[in-house]
């Protein structure tokens, strides 16, 4: 349903329905000004022949019987010509054509007197007519004598014809075109949107240039933005990884210089801070780093980073477990992922004083639960806990607040890995990081 809607939303679908409304409205309009112009065509036609009948009948009453033929035939024209019988060829019951009983309707409305009077048919006086538009009819006379009539190339029997059938036709080719044209135009557009989702996550996406000219300089402009922003990250992690580089020989001297204190108690807090300074500066330049990291995928078993990540906490003193299968295979850069999951169990045992993990597996999916027993966070700072820097635990102390990167780092990581991390308090109290990894299947 989602689908469907989201179909109706998009510009191709509304300028199809556009143009196929406008297709319909002019075709309906054509067809109604068509039946309007035949009916409009029917009616002076009909008048035309009772005027002619009129007179004729007028004419022929006024001759004796042996003189009507003629009189009738001098009545006559090339395309309407009258005769006069003392029977009648025809029967009102052969008119069985919708045609014929159309045009009968409209001469008897135009002279009442014609009633039970007139019949109608496709031809007259018992001759084969070869030809559909020849209109045969009979009129009795009060001395039940008849005057019969054939018009040759009569409008109203050819009313229908083959236009109506062919701009049907037309109209739906139209359509099928307009729908096909769309589809070729908004192609390039659909890919163009496909394409820049992936902008961002991971190297540059070369955007191919194609489709209307329009598309093409979207297209071109996106590709240059891409070149300049990447440009300007690579000078910014330069840059700073210069300063991390300088940085490292002045720690160095202070550590040298520790040595000579005689303070055993302030050489430790001096060592500590220069501890805290270099952490600082490595765990900034991983996360400017970001997506340029060169390591490649490959199958790994998640399973056994989480438990030497267990392992290794437990041998540092940390209260850290891990509950799950031995084995679980995904297809992720194994170095990024344990330094997402590192950051993410140090923040459990940071915040909630132990750490328990936990790995679920199905067919497409990993599910990787950290919990702790720490205050958790509140449901409206999640999405700020995500940001850059951003240390929901106000004071300054690294023990206790950290870079603020870590949570910032793993989200990257994870999302680089086709993943998602997911931040939820626990009822019981506590907190709960989900991580969800497709599997080499997924």
């Amino acid at each position: 349903m989602s689908r469907i809607a989201s179909l109706a939303r998009s510009l191709e679908a509304r300028t199809v329905a556009v143009l196929l409304l406008a297709i319909l409205a002019v075709h309906g309009g054509a067809l109604l000004l068509y039946r309007q112009s035949v009916a409009a065509a029917d009616d002076a036609f009909a008048g035309h022949v009772v005027n002619q009948l009129t007179l004729a009948r007028e004419a022929v009453l006024r001759r004796p019987p042996p003189e009507r033929d003629a009189e009738a035939k001098a009545l006559s024209s090339s395309h309407f010509q009258l005769r006069w019988s003392s029977i009648s060829p025809l029967r009102q019951e052969e008119a069985v054509d919708p045609r014929l009983r159309s045009l009968r309707a409209r001469m008897v409305a135009v002279e009442p007197s014609f009633g039970n009077e007139l019949a109608l048919a496709i031809g007259s006086d018992n001759e084969a007519i070869h030809q559909e538009e020849e209109l045969g009819g009979a009129l009795a006379l009060p001395d039940s004598s008849f005057l019969t009539f054939r018009f040759a190339h009569a409008p109203s029997l050819a009313r229908l014809g083959p236009w109506p059938y062919l701009s049907t036709a037309m109209a739906i080719l139209v359509g099928i075109a307009s729908v096909f044209l769309m589809h070729r135009i908004a192609g390039p557009l659909r890919d163009l949107t496909r394409i820049t989702g992936k902008i961002g996550h991971g190297d540059v996406v070369v955007i191919r240039e194609a489709g209307p000219d329009e598309t093409r300089g979207i297209a071109r402009a996106l590709n240059a933005m891409q070149a300049r922003i990447h440009l300007l990250l690579a000078e910014r992690t330069q840059a700073l990884a210069a300063v991390s580089h300088d940085l490292r020989t002045p720690i160095a001297r202070l550590r040298l210089r520790l040595d000579g204190l005689t303070d055993a108690m302030e050489s430790r807090a001096m060592s500590s801070d220069l501890d805290d300074m270099q952490a600082m500066i490595d765990s900034t330049l991983a996360y400017l780093r970001g997506n340029a990291d060169p390591e490649p995928r490959r199958n790994t078993n998640v399973a056994s980073i989480l438990m030497s990540i267990a392992d290794a906490a437990s041998d540092a003193g940390q209260d850290v477990g891990y509950v799950g299968p031995r084995r679980a295979l995904a297809t992720v850069r194994p170095v990024a992922l344990r330094r997402a999951l590192d950051n993410l169990v140090d923040n459990a045992v940071r915040y909630g004083s132990r750490a328990r993990l936990s790995l679920q597996a199905d067919v497409r999916r990993l599910l990787v639960v950290i919990e702790d027993d720490g205050p958790g966070i509140p449901p409206d700072k999640f999405a700020q806990a995500f940001e850059p820097f951003m240390r929901l635990e106000t004071s300054r102390n690294r023990n206790t607040g950290g870079t603020g990167l870590g949570l910032t780092t793993a989200r990257r990581i994870i999302e680089e890995e086709k993943g998602e991390i997911i931040l939820v308090n626990r009822p019981e109290g506590g907190f709960q990081v989900r991580v969800s990894l497709l599997t080499m299947g997924g």
